[in-house]
């Protein structure tokens, strides 16, 4: 059972490792120039929905079941801000890879921790 908790921690590492510089290489490939050029309005608007997700990330690598909760919070952020757009594949596009990292983290503790 203890090798099971091992092999979903690792999977929400790399997985979450794998969403984290996959947004990183985004915002700074689309965002960056945007930002310098002056046009990012809406961009700025949709960054501090991101924040939660990705600390929640930092924060899971040493302690998986509260970085875990925070980017189950990120995630559900972020759909909340597309579908109040009415954008329901983005939401889900940004949404869901946080939501199931998050819950991979939380499942890799035994029980008695969540």
């Amino acid at each position: 059972m203890a090798n099971t908790h091992k092999i979903l921690l690792n999977t929400a590492r790399i997985s979450g490792l794998f969403v984290t510089i996959f947004f990183l290489s985004f915002f700074i490939g689309e965002g960056l120039p945007d930002i310098i050029a002056g046009r990012a309005k809406s961009f700025l608007y949709f960054l501090p929905y991101t924040l939660p997700a990705f600390t929640g990330f930092i924060i899971a690598l040493f302690r998986p079941v509260t970085g875990g909760w925070v980017m189950i919070g990120g995630g559900f952020v972020l759909m909340s801000y597309f579908l109040l757009r009415n954008d329901p594949a983005m939401s889900m596009v940004y949404g869901l890879p946080a939501l199931l990292v998050g819950i991979c983290f939380l499942a890799s503790k035994r029980k008695e921790l969540i």
